[in-house]
């Protein structure tokens, strides 16, 4: 027992911690983007599973925050690609396994291509992590409701009449209620703004002058 708790220490001092605080913060912001693709991964079989709802989802929302931040994982070109094209990688996925729940349908590609115009959206900000909460939350949450609403008029307008013959009137109406309902997916947005925010805490040794020749003291508890 003591060997498996020791070794899972050393597995989380690998994976936590590191040499020095940029160390440390290039993990935490991979643990950060490696996140953000389970969580969009995971969306349709959590919508399969009944847990969410149409049009109440993960993907847009963690595609904006991920996506708003400027995210140093490394010097390696591995990790490189992988913060640069993380919408693309985690959209691969959803592409998957679109294909195996419901087979190749028109509409794909238009919903495909939505989230690609949602992830270039969110790359505009180039937000920092240290920034105040406050800020980043009205940033990310602003640019996942312009989002929200850019999505539906591409799929639901656009996409939705060109591939069924539907009019452009009927489905406009068909689509107010559903993209009212869409914006209530922004309620991930707190959530996944303040995952990155814990993550970043990072203890940084600050050095402390001392004056010439003062000598420290020590008060040892008996």
């Amino acid at each position: 027992m003591r060997r498996i708790v020791k070794t899972m220490m050393k597995v989380s001092d690998k994976i936590w911690r590191g040499r020095t605080p940029g160390e440390v913060l290039s993990k935490r912001y991979k643990i950060f983007v490696l996140l953000g693709i389970l969580f969009i991964a995971l969306s349709i079989p959590l919508y399969l599973a009944g847990v969410t709802f149409t049009n109440f989802e993960l993907i847009i929302p963690t595609l904006v925050v991920i996506g708003s931040f400027s995210l140093h994982c490394g010097s390696t070109k591995f990790w490189r690609g992988v913060t640069r094209y993380f919408g693309v990688i985690a959209l691969a996925s959803v592409f998957i396994i679109y294909l195996v729940v419901w087979g190749p349908r028109p509409i794909q590609v238009f919903t495909l291509s939505g989230f690609i115009i949602v992830w270039m959206l969110a790359m505009r900000n180039k937000l920092s992590m240290f920034d105040k909460f406050k800020k980043l939350l009205w940033r990310t949450t602003l640019t996942a409701a312009i989002a929200i609403i850019l999505f539906d008029v591409w799929t639901g307008l656009v996409g939705h009449p060109l591939t069924t013959g539907v009019s452009l009137w009927v489905a406009f109406l068909g689509q107010i209620p559903f993209t009212l309902y869409h914006l209530a997916s922004l309620v991930f947005v707190p959530p996944l703004v303040g995952l990155g925010k814990m993550l970043v805490k990072v203890k940084v040794p600050v050095p402390v002058a001392v004056a010439a020749g003062a000598g420290v003291r020590t008060r040892i508890k008996k």
